[in-house]
């Protein structure tokens, strides 16, 4: 008798996660994926680094792009310098994509990941076949300013469990809230001075970021995801963007907030929709 393997166990079959690490540009990364196309994901702010992502965790919000797709994720690089920038992390996005020999891509950006595919698309554009832009914007606002900001100080001053709890209050909805901030305060144990510190610095990018005036400079089909409740950045900053990336297309999660590609299940049938169309 033949049985027949369901959609989720093929799926897994091709999730396959493979972790390097690029050591000219200090940059881990990990990749999956049977597809002949190449979509490039960037992730937004956080305490962990991509290593510390168990496969599980990458297989459970990533895992619908392995069919189509030979899928890289990128971290930013192992050791960040005072001072780095978003353009910095762009063009170390520009020489591991030389590095690994691949020509162009799609690209999702999420959050700070949305920051760093805007100016990666305005400075390699030759790069970029089509774009998606969730859960971010191209310069800062009062909501981003005191939510950053305000992560910045609590990091420099050791205050973890304060600096877990309102990152955890301000990113999820309320139904997986208690679970997800238990599950974070006893990974918050672990966090090293050396990660808070890299922390800080990442973060303080954040809030020198400003890239406005040159939207028009991306030219590859863009889809701008917004979230009616997100209290990190904001919405207002998503509408804008879309606003001003020549025929970018829009679309806001009406009842959620910064964690929506996380706690929507529409975001990456979305995302995969635009893709398609626009490969």
């Amino acid at each position: 008798m033949i049985i027949l393997k369901s959609y989720n166990e093929r799926v897994k079959v091709m999730f396959s996660i493979q972790r390097n690490h690029l050591s000219d540009q200090g940059v881990y990364y990990v990749t999956f994926g049977k597809g002949d196309k190449t979509l490039i994901i960037i992730t937004g702010l956080s305490l962990q680094r991509l290593g510390d992502m168990s496969s599980l965790t990458i297989y459970s919000l990533f895992s619908r792009y392995a069919r189509e797709y030979k899928v890289y994720i990128f971290d930013r690089r192992d050791h960040i310098e005072e001072g780095v920038s978003i353009e910095n992390m762009a063009d170390d996005l520009y020489h591991s994509l030389q590095e690994l020999h691949i020509a162009n891509a799609s690209i999702i950006g999420i959050s700070q990941g949305g920051m760093i595919a805007q100016l990666f698309a305005i400075k390699y554009p030759q790069k970029v076949t089509s774009l998606v832009l969730a859960l971010t914007f191209s310069r800062n606002n009062d909501i981003s300013r005191d939510t950053i900001g305000g992560w910045i100080e609590m990091a420099e001053n050791g205050e973890m469990a304060k600096l877990n709890k309102d990152s955890m209050c301000k990113t999820f909805s309320s139904p997986i809230l208690k679970e997800l901030y238990v599950i974070n305060k006893l990974f918050l144990k672990t966090v090293s001075v050396e990660k808070q510190e890299r922390f800080v610095r990442l973060a303080k990018s954040i809030l020198e970021f400003d890239c406005h005036k040159s939207l028009d400079k991306i030219t590859c089909p863009t889809l701008v995801l917004g979230a009616k409740k997100d209290l990190v950045l904001g919405v207002d900053g998503a509408r804008e963007l879309a606003n001003s990336i020549p025929n970018a297309s829009y679309y806001e999660f009406s009842k959620l907030g910064h964690a929506a590609f996380i706690e929507s299940k529409q975001f990456n049938k979305m995302i995969l929709e635009f893709l398609r169309k626009n490969a």
